[in-house]
């Protein structure tokens, strides 16, 4: 029975649950791995393939600088102890159906290691029949296009399937844009309804500033659902938009008594558009808003 301390890793790539799909595409690329660890304390929460980010980011159109690892990792991660052994791994993988297994130590669960099918394969320990065993439970995994137990797909996915797949689509959508209104909550102290409202007025307002390639570009990393309500705010740049008119439409539009108290939240706002586009596209729309509105956003040039 072979040792697992030979997995061992000094280094291992941990991201965590908030991390977006294309910051862990990039390190796949970057350590040449087919798998990223998600962590969130006191411990792993999640697991995340190279083959989830094809079928789901990719398949489902689903925007990768604002997919969360949250959204599309694999919840249920099957960890061994370092001190079992390679036969132990085979019967969890068999068992379970995975063709990965993080490696933890004591108590607290630390990750410290990983074992992939392709190792047991290489170790050579492991007999035929094992490997075998463990391909064919993962082949019965019930696919949208097959139930379990059988190892082919039909030749076309069931209406039914179709159907479980646009109902998955859409609830990741919903998922994405809630947990954006959530975070404005949080920012600003708003409630759920004013703090939709708050997002949508001072995201408009920036893309009415910015020119119309821009603003496309921006629109396109924010929440697919609010992608459509934003068409209409991307014909500028409107030079008519300015610090004071942003606070006042913000102002107008949540019943505040001045524009003035408005300040924080469209901070608050723009914080978290921020913190869900690439750090490049924020550059780009920060070198076009004019001075003025930058500091009332309080952000560098």
């Amino acid at each position: 029975m072979s040792s697992l301390e030979q997995f061992r890793r000094t280094r291992l790539v941990v991201l965590n649950r908030r991390a977006t799909a294309h910051q862990a595409a990039r390190a796949m690329a970057d350590n040449h791995i087919g798998a990223i660890l998600v962590s969130q304390p006191p411990g792993l929460v999640g697991i995340l393939t190279d083959r989830d980010l094809a079928l789901t980011v990719i398949g489902e159109g689903l925007d990768p600088n604002t997919t969360t690892l949250g959204d599309i990792m694999s919840e249920q991660v099957i960890t061994c102890d370092i001190s079992a052994t390679l036969d132990d791994i085979a019967k969890l993988m068999r068992d379970h159906a995975v063709r990965r297994v993080p490696l933890t130590e004591g108590d607290s669960h630390k990750p410290v290691g990983l074992v992939t099918f392709d190792d047991l394969v290489v170790d050579g320990s492991i007999d035929a029949d094992a490997l075998r065993n463990i391909v064919t439970a993962q082949l019965e995994i019930e696919t949208p296009h097959k139930p379990a137990g059988q190892l082919r797909p039909h030749t076309a996915a069931s209406a039914e399937a179709k159907l479980r797949a646009l109902m998955r689509a859409r609830a990741r959508a919903e998922m994405t844009y809630r947990r954006m209104v959530r975070a404005v909550e949080n920012f600003s102290g708003l409630d759920s309804g004013r703090a939709e409202r708050a997002l949508f007025v001072t995201a408009c307002m920036i893309c009415r500033r910015l020119t119309q390639e821009e603003a496309r570009h921006l629109v396109a990393q924010l929440p697919s659902l609010l992608q459509p309500r934003l068409e209409g705010c991307m014909a500028g740049p409107d030079r008519s938009v300015t610090a004071r008119l942003m606070l006042e439409e913000l102002a107008k539009s949540l019943g505040l008594p001045s524009p003035d108290d408005a300040t924080v939240i469209v901070r608050a706002v723009f914080d978290v558009i921020s913190d869900s586009v690439s750090e490049g596209q924020m550059k780009e729309v920060r070198s076009q808003l004019p001075e003025e509105i930058r500091r009332l956003l309080s952000v560098a040039a």
